[in-house]
């Protein structure tokens, strides 16, 4: 004789659902989301890496040295079209100039020197972006100085990148709002 069940037993088993019913089903979708969301999360870490050219500002200064015999300020202008020009003033030293391309890479910026204006050409100048800073990583050490060049900070307030600086003879240091001061503006 078949055992008797309580009412309460017989609805508890026919409730339960088979080891291949729905419950299979639903895990899928639950990780389609998690796929969905991975994928998504992805994008916003990479958007961030392809937007960092433009945190890269236009005017950047900076200072240093461990006397004032070996005291400088280097500053660098970025244009949107890639080309850069570099000023450095030693203490006690006349002015230097270079003209110069750049390229970003994510956080690493390099500077290489223009070669139809330069000889000796100086080895690149690679910086990284670090919270809106340049630091130097690698340098020419007979043109910016053993120790490097200082780290660079943007110049005041929001100067936008210029087009270019390919006919610039130098910045204007008076007023780095300005444009820089060109070939045929020193008549």
């Amino acid at each position: 004789m078949a055992p008797k069940h309580a009412p309460e037993q017989i609805n508890y088993q026919k409730s339960q659902l088979s080891k291949t019913g729905s419950v299979c089903t639903m895990a899928p979708m639950r990780t389609q989301r998690h796929s969905i969301l991975a994928l998504i999360l992805l994008g916003v870490a990479l958007s961030s890496f392809a937007h960092a050219a433009d945190k890269l500002k236009g005017f950047y200064s900076g200072s240093g040295g461990i006397s004032a015999e070996v005291h400088r300020v280097l500053l660098i202008e970025f244009a949107a079209d890639g080309t850069a020009i570099l000023q450095q003033k030693w203490h006690d030293k006349d002015l230097q100039t270079w003209h110069a391309n750049w390229k970003q890479e994510r956080n690493k910026v390099t500077i290489t020197f223009d070669p139809t204006k330069h000889n000796p050409v100086p080895d690149p100048l690679i910086l990284n972006i670090k919270h809106g800073t340049l630091v130097p990583t690698s340098w020419d050490a007979a043109t910016l100085g053993l120790l490097g060049p200082p780290q660079l900070t943007p110049f005041g307030g929001n100067i936008p990148k210029v087009s270019s600086v390919a006919n610039c003879q130098s910045l204007n240091t008076a007023d780095p709002t300005r444009d820089c001061v060109t070939w045929g503006s020193n008549r």
